[in-house]
């Protein structure tokens, strides 16, 4: 996510190139039609399915990390993928392409984490994705990123056939877990657990570590090194899975 995070499980060429680019290339490639998303990427959502995540007994998730999340946690659509917000932990305000005003707590950061991603998928348009690097995005590997985030859509949309400025289309993943590795006040590290249909159309699931960074104001998006998140995902496992925590109201 955000990328769609499952490219890096699924792609084996043009190792450079935005996790985002393989997956969504590969959505390009094999569906006979182009489902351009043409709606606001706010509209009210249902809940993904629930993912029935059994925590193993050694993932040992501490009793902060369990309650990371509201009790008033809801979904919201974007490009496809339902992702969680609160009134409570944010994000609180929703305009101009950006979802932003989260809490300076765990939860604030979970959520920060998950919306951020997710926007700045060169999938979402330039409308959504531009905003968010550059309000949303920091560190040495920013500019890199909205770079190689440019370039990606650039290069989709041509091979898609969409007018410049208009989101590429849906993306079929599903947000199924988090996993809290270090918070502090100023960064929180965090795994997040996604999962898309493979190439062969068994399910994939895969991690993807996210860092990010309190500003003064608000949480941001610490860059992942050269701007993509190539070396932040890894295919998860099934006892890895068992060390996620669900997206659920109140953890």
């Amino acid at each position: 996510m955000t990328y769609d995070v499952i490219a890096r499980a699924r792609c084996t060429t043009r190792r450079r190139m935005l996790t985002a680019v393989c997956v969504a290339a590969a959505m390009l490639a094999g569906a006979v039609d182009i489902a351009v998303f043409g709606v606001s990427p706010d509209r009210p959502a249902t809940s993904p399915a629930d993912p029935a995540l059994t925590i193993r007994p050694d993932a040992s998730p501490t009793a902060d990390d369990r309650m990371a999340l509201p009790s008033d946690l809801d979904w919201v659509d974007l490009a496809g993928v339902s992702v969680p917000a609160s009134g409570r932990s944010g994000p609180y305000f929703s305009r101009g392409g950006l979802a932003y005003g989260f809490a300076h707590d765990r939860a604030g950061a979970v959520l920060a984490a998950v919306h951020i991603v997710v926007r700045v998928n060169p999938q979402v348009g330039p409308a959504v994705f531009e905003p968010t690097l550059r309000d949303q995005v920091v560190g040495p590997d920013a500019a890199s990123m909205r770079v190689q985030v440019a370039q990606a859509y650039d290069e989709l949309r041509g091979q898609a056939g969409v007018a410049p400025g208009r989101p590429l289309g849906r993306l079929y993943s599903t947000l199924r877990g988090y996993r809290i590795l270090s918070y502090t006040d100023g960064e929180a590290v965090l795994w997040l657990l996604t999962e898309a249909p493979g190439t062969t159309g068994s399910p994939l699931t895969v991690s993807t570590e996210v860092r990010v960074r309190w500003t003064g104001s608000d949480w941001a998006l610490l860059a992942p090194a050269g701007g993509t998140f190539d070396q932040a995902v890894t295919t998860a496992s099934d006892p890895d899975i068992a060390t996620f925590l669900p997206f659920t109201a109140g953890g």
